[in-house]
């Protein structure tokens, strides 16, 4: 069988489903591109294939000449991708992103129609970033497969509802936990303060809220007045108004590479992820693995996690006051996070292990087999 994540954006996912699926017997092949944020996991029992961008991913990011130059080695490496599954005919195709949407649309329809099953897996079924143009296209994207796959039922009506995708092609099966960060080499956190630690990793954006944490960080200081807030990722916003500079914070606007990541969750005492929308989070998932103790917005699969398995505590999308009232008292109670550490295990190990979902997947890819 063959996943396809041109861009990589998500690699880790990538990675846990194909290794999953290669241990229930399955011979995997990922087709994406070279990772260049830093190390990509390692292959478990499946094939990567670096198909895509081997040219423009050299170009510098923010050329003018990159975008263009870059959608064009796109429609080449499709083509080429297409005569390789043509030729090869594996028993389903995966596709977790479509990046070039109504050309993909296209493509994938015909690969459908020629005898190749196609599924694809709507990550962000309504898109966090983008204008209504951009949603438009995305919900036509996911209109075009035969069956989509989403992570909570959250998401199934956002696809029915929101983007007019047939109920019937729908299928909810979790975001599983990111095991593999467990298993890697340990290196020093990024942050190690002598009093409580809470963390909040990934790329920032506007939708998750940072604004809001960092006006909750200061009224919950003066409840637990030796906690640091550990802000580590990439920006994709401007980031030169906020507050990062206030008592108690430790802002890293950079990347973090997975033995960083794994660093800083194993040293957390709290996960903070105050996004004002989402679906589901590979921060989230990576959290889970360390069986972090996790404080959620109340919005999207968040919510459904927290009410089904009892994961984390919730607060309401941009309330600063109640963000920091909630994070004072499980930052100022051991037994709480004690708890919350419990449920997040039992999720991790139960419904949101690779077991599960792999097998769950099994059983779509069998509907269109």
């Amino acid at each position: 069988m063959a996943l396809v994540d041109p861009s990589g954006y998500s690699r880790p996912y990538d990675h846990e489903l194909a290794r999953a699926l290669a241990g229930r017997g399955h011979e995997v092949t990922l087709w994406t591109s070279a990772f260049v944020h830093g190390a990509a996991p390692d292959p478990a029992g499946y094939a990567v294939r670096e198909h895509f961008y081997r040219r423009t991913n050299g170009m510098r990011v923010g050329g003018r000449a990159r975008p263009a130059a870059k959608a064009a080695e796109h429609l080449d490496d499709l083509r080429r991708l297409g005569a390789h599954l043509r030729r090869e005919r594996p028993d389903v195709v995966h596709v977790q992103w479509s990046v070039l949407r109504p050309v993909e649309r296209r493509f994938y329809r015909r690969l459908h129609a020629s005898g190749v099953p196609v599924v694809f897996t709507a990550h962000d079924p309504v898109p966090n970033v983008g204008n209504a143009a951009r949603r438009r296209s995305v919900a036509a994207t996911a209109r075009s497969f035969a069956r989509v796959i989403c992570h909570s039922d959250w998401g199934r009506r956002a696809l029915v509802e929101r983007c007019g995708v047939d109920p019937a092609r729908v299928r909810v099966i979790p975001h599983g936990v990111f095991g593999y960060l467990t298993e890697l080499e340990r290196v020093a956190p990024p942050a190690d303060p002598d009093g409580p630690l809470a963390v909040v990793p990934g790329l920032i954006r506007p939708y998750k809220g940072i604004d809001v944490l960092l006006d909750a960080w200061s009224q919950m200081r003066r409840e637990v007045p030796g906690a640091t807030l550990l802000i580590a990722g990439r920006p994709m916003m401007d980031v030169a108004g906020l507050p990062t500079g206030q008592p108690g914070v430790v802002f890293l606007p950079r990347f973090l590479s997975d033995a960083e990541l794994a660093a800083a969750l194993r040293r957390a005492d709290v996960v903070v992820l105050p996004y004002r929308r989402i679906d589901n989070s590979g921060v989230l998932a990576a959290a889970l693995a360390f069986a972090t103790p996790l404080v959620l917005s109340d919005v999207g699969g968040f919510g459904e996690l927290h009410r089904r398995d009892g994961v984390g505590e919730l607060v309401a999308p941009g309330d600063a006051a109640g963000l920091a009232g909630t994070l004072a008292r499980v930052l100022g109670d051991e037994g709480l996070r004690a708890a919350l550490r419990e449920r997040s295990a039992a999720a991790a190990g139960g419904p949101l292990s690779w077991a599960a979902i792999a097998e769950r997947t099994e059983s779509v890819y069998a509907e269109i087999m």
